[in-house]
Formats: structure tokens, C-alpha cells, sequence
């Protein structure tokens, strides 16, 4: 009979093991994947390129507002 109690406890104790184990791997997954979309987003230069357009607008309209008085 101890023999059989022994036996569930370790069981008991691998289960709780095994499952703050899978807690921790899926943590592990969430955060991997909003790594990998962050970086799917940077190899899209979509951010970069819209930065990079802004700042052509405002030289370009800086550009203009300068000449236009003389025009």
C-alpha cells in the first residue's frame, strides 16, 4: 500500500513538473513569435520606408515654402 501511494505521489509531482513545464515552453513560443513579428516587420522596411518619405515631404514642402516667395 505505501508502495502504491509513493508511486502516485511521484506521479503527482512528474504531472506538476510537466505542466509548469508546458507553461514555460508556451511563454517561450508567445514571446518567439512577437520577436519574429517584429522582425517580419523590419524586413518589410515598411516603417523605415515611411519614415523615409516623410522626411522627403517635409524637405520638399520646406524647399517650396522657401521659394515660393521670390516666385
Amino acid at each position: 500500500m505505501n508502495k502504491l501511494k509513493e508511486k502516485m505521489k511521484s506521479l503527482e509531482t512528474d504531472y506538476k513538473l510537466a505542466k509548469i513545464m508546458h507553461k514555460e515552453e508556451v511563454k517561450k513560443a508567445t514571446r518567439m513569435s512577437e520577436r519574429l513579428k517584429a522582425m517580419e516587420k523590419d524586413l518589410t522596411l515598411k516603417e523605415p520606408l515611411g519614415q523615409a518619405k516623410e522626411l522627403l515631404w517635409a524637405n520638399m514642402i520646406d524647399s517650396v515654402n522657401d521659394i515660393w516667395p521670390s516666385i
